[in-house]
């Protein structure tokens, strides 16, 4: 019985109890990761994936190493793709960029602590760099209401004791994007608040050998979907019954297909309604000879942005001379 429900754990019989890149072969996991799809098409394509574990160590030295050269007692993080670089856990992205509820304090010392959503501390122990999770980070008015500013005092004070053991008290503390009451509370308790995004942006900015294959997947991951949906595209609008967003939900779900997680932008407009660009994708049907144009803007693979920017002609005539 219970041999058995291990191999139906497995998410790829084929490979032993790792995954290509190291990730647990167990598709009752909680990492998200890339399908057996993708890991398919990067074999077939002669691409090979990042080990996660030394590209999640990379990532960590280099923030802890920017922490002390520039002399700060640590890192506090809210941006959630500054907390997925610095943990490589996810938790409802897209909800936490205007409900933000999580937060990563990386000491000098490269002790790591995360502030999750309440029900949810599990979502990061599969990474030991972190070392510790906690809740109470969500000081949005949405969540406290009239007592952010209580809620706030509470996580800041939890931030000045970590500190306080793992950074010898240093208060120069970096921070990129924090609420209006938990700045605050972060000044009351003695904080000289330095600027997070120049340290998290510079570091995030060098790639290491690891990011750069995880790059490589995400980059052909990417432009498969836009295989997928340019064939889509050809295929079907000729009939005059496909709009923008038909074709642009097909990026959408091709992304997810290979294990990528979500997309920016609307950028996709036909016709007339490419010029002004910057128009989102909408109802419109798409006619036969015309222009397609489109910007991914897409959080594929390993959460790599890959941004591919095309034109497609879709017709059986020549464009005219001005297009």
């Amino acid at each position: 019985m219970n041999e058995h429900y291990r191999d139906i754990r497995k998410i790829d019989p084929s490979r032993g109890a790792f995954l290509a890149d190291g990730s647990p072969n167990d598709k009752n996991r909680v990492e998200i990761g890339p399908t057996q799809l993708a890991f398919a098409e990067w074999e077939a394509a002669g691409l090979t994936p990042p080990n996660l574990e030394a590209m999640r160590k990379y990532r960590w030295e280099r923030l802890t190493q920017a922490i002390i050269q520039r002399g700060y007692g640590g890192i506090l993080l809210f941006d959630p793709l500054n907390i997925r670089y610095a943990t490589d856990s996810t938790n409802m992205q897209l909800w936490n960029t205007h409900n933000p509820f999580r937060a990563v304090l990386l000491c000098a010392d490269g002790y790591m602590v995360i502030w999750d959503y309440k029900n949810s501390p599990f979502l990061s122990e599969f990474n030991p760099l972190v070392r510790e999770q906690r809740s109470g980070a969500d000081l949005f008015y949405f969540d406290r209401g009239d007592k952010v500013d209580v809620a706030a005092d509470v996580f800041a004070n939890e931030v000045r004791l970590v500190l306080a053991e793992h950074a010898s008290g240093n208060k120069r503390l970096a921070v990129d994007k924090a609420m209006l009451h938990g700045y605050r509370a972060l000044e009351a308790q003695g904080f000289e608040i330095m600027e997070g995004e120049e340290v998290t942006e510079k570091t995030r900015a060098i790639k290491g050998p690891d990011e750069i294959r995880a790059m490589r997947c995400a980059n052909h991951a990417c432009e498969t979907a836009v295989k997928s949906m340019e064939d889509f595209a050809r295929l079907n609008v000729p009939f005059g019954t496909t709009s923008e967003d038909d074709i642009w939900a097909v990026l959408h779900a091709e992304n997810i297909r290979r294990g990528g997680e979500w997309i920016e932008t609307r950028l996709l407009a036909s016709g007339p309604r490419t010029n002004p660009w910057f128009q989102e994708c909408g109802p419109r049907l798409v006619q036969n000879n015309e222009i397609v144009a489109f910007d991914t803007d897409l959080i594929g693979s390993y959460g790599i942005c890959i941004d591919i920017s095309r034109t497609w002609w879709i017709g059986d005539q020549k464009p005219r001379a001005d297009m």
